[in-house]
C-alpha cells in the first residue's frame, strides 16, 4: 500500500469510529425539534420547543421544552422542565420534575422534587428517598418508601407512602384566602400516619390508616362504611392556615 492510500484508509477508519465515539462520551442538542435515542455513558442535555429523549444515561439528564417525552434509564441526576412532560424509566439519583402538566412513570432512587399545575404519578412510579411535591391537581398513585411532602389544591391520593406524610391544601387559597376549597380523597395506605390539612377531607373505600394521623378541616372527614379511623385525629381548622 502507497503512502497516499494507507492515510486516506486510515482517515475512513477515524470517520467511521466517530459515531461510536460521540454515544460514549456526553450528549448535548437544541433546536426546535429534537429528538434523540441512544445509550451513552456520560450525561445528555436536550433542549427545544418538542423534545423527545429516549435510551439510556451513565450520568445526568437535563432535558426542557415546551413538550418533553423521556423515555430513559439514567444513571446519575435527573432534570427536566417544560410546558407539558411525560417521563417513564428509571433515575438512579435525585429528581427535579416542573411543568404545567407533568406525567410521571419513574423508579427514583434518590430525592424526589416535582412541581406543575397538574401532576400524575403511575401506581408503578417509586420514590426511594424524600419527596416533596407543590401542585394544583395531583392523582398520586405511586409508592413513596420515606417522606413524602405536598402542597396541593386538589388531591386523590391511592398509593403507597411507608413514611410520614405532611399533605397541606396550601395551594387553592386564593386572595384573603376567599376561594380556598382545597380537597382530597384518600383511597391508598398511609403506613406512619403524619398530617392531613384541606377544606375538605374525605377517606375513600380501600383507604388504611396504620399510625397516628392529624386531620385538620373545616368539617369532621368522611370514612366509608366499615372504616377503622382509630389512629385519626381531627383538629377543626377554623379556616386557619394550613402551612404558615
Amino acid at each position: 500500500m502507497n503512502t497516499r492510500n494507507y492515510w486516506l484508509a486510515a482517515a475512513c477508519s477515524v470517520l467511521a469510529a466517530s459515531p461510536a465515539l460521540a454515544q460514549s462520551q456526553n450528549v448535548s442538542m437544541s433546536g426546535i425539534t429534537v429528538d434523540y435515542s441512544g445509550d451513552v455513558t456520560g450525561s445528555g442535555s436536550f433542549s427545544g420547543a418538542t423534545v423527545d429523549v429516549s435510551g439510556s444515561f451513565g450520568r445526568n439528564l437535563e432535558v426542557s421544552g415546551a413538550a418533553v417525552d423521556i423515555d430513559a434509564e439514567v444513571g446519575g441526576d435527573l432534570e427536566a422542565s417544560g410546558g407539558a412532560i411525560s417521563i417513564f424509566g428509571s433515575v438512579a439519583g435525585d429528581a427535579e420534575l416542573s411543568g404545567g402538566a407533568v406525567e410521571i412513570d419513574l423508579q427514583i432512587g434518590g430525592v424526589t422534587e416535582i412541581s406543575g399545575g397538574a401532576v400524575e404519578v403511575s401506581a408503578r412510579s417509586v420514590m426511594t428517598g424524600d419527596t416533596e411535591i407543590a401542585v394544583g391537581a395531583l392523582d398520586f398513585a405511586g409508592h413513596a418508601m420515606s417522606r413524602l411532602d405536598i402542597d396541593f389544591g386538589d388531591m386523590e391520593f391511592s398509593g403507597i407512602a411507608d413514611g410520614e406524610v405532611d399533605f397541606q391544601g396550601s395551594s387553592r387559597e386564593g386572595l384573603f384566602r376567599r376561594r380556598d376549597r382545597s380537597e382530597i380523597e384518600i383511597r391508598g395506605v398511609l403506613n406512619a400516619g403524619g398530617e392531613v390539612c384541606a377544606h375538605d377531607v374525605r377517606f375513600m373505600e380501600g383507604a388504611e390508616v396504620n399510625a397516628p394521623l392529624t386531620v385538620l378541616a373545616d368539617s369532621p372527614p368522611d370514612y366509608p362504611d366499615g372504616f377503622d379511623a382509630g389512629n385519626i385525629t381531627y383538629v377543626e381548622r377554623d379556616r386557619a392556615r394550613c402551612r404558615d
